[in-house]
């Protein structure tokens, strides 16, 4: 049975400034629209660290570019992105959107950023 992801609604940056809307890493993962202006804040409160992964949906001629995998470790938070449209929008019934799966979702939170 497929998973369903559940959409990220993207936060406009601005020169007023932004208090961004976290939301709970989900073990279905995520999926926000992606116009190459998307950057992704993921925080872990957890105690052990966790691999953030941004499926990649760049194929030439069958050939599959690998997905981003990056760690997030314990207590930290990092910035994903910007996410180039051409590599990580999929092609599939999630287009023009990006895949992001977890590999563990306890103390997970992830906030989608757009820029100006």
């Amino acid at each position: 049975m497929a998973t369903t992801r559940v959409s990220l609604a993207r936060q406009q940056l601005s020169d007023t400034g932004l208090t961004a809307a976290y939301s709970p890493a989900t073990t279905d993962g995520h999926a926000v629209e992606n116009n190459g202006k998307v950057i992704l804040h993921v925080k872990n409160d957890s105690d052990t660290d966790v691999n953030v992964t941004i499926r990649s949906g760049y194929a030439v001629n069958g050939l599959k570019l690998a997905d981003r995998i990056v760690t997030v470790a314990a207590h930290t938070a990092v910035f994903i992105g910007p996410l180039d449209t051409s590599i990580y929008n999929q092609t599939d019934g999630l287009a023009g959107q990006v895949a992001i799966d977890y590999s563990a979702v306890d103390g997970v939170t992830i906030a989608a950023l757009l820029m100006p």
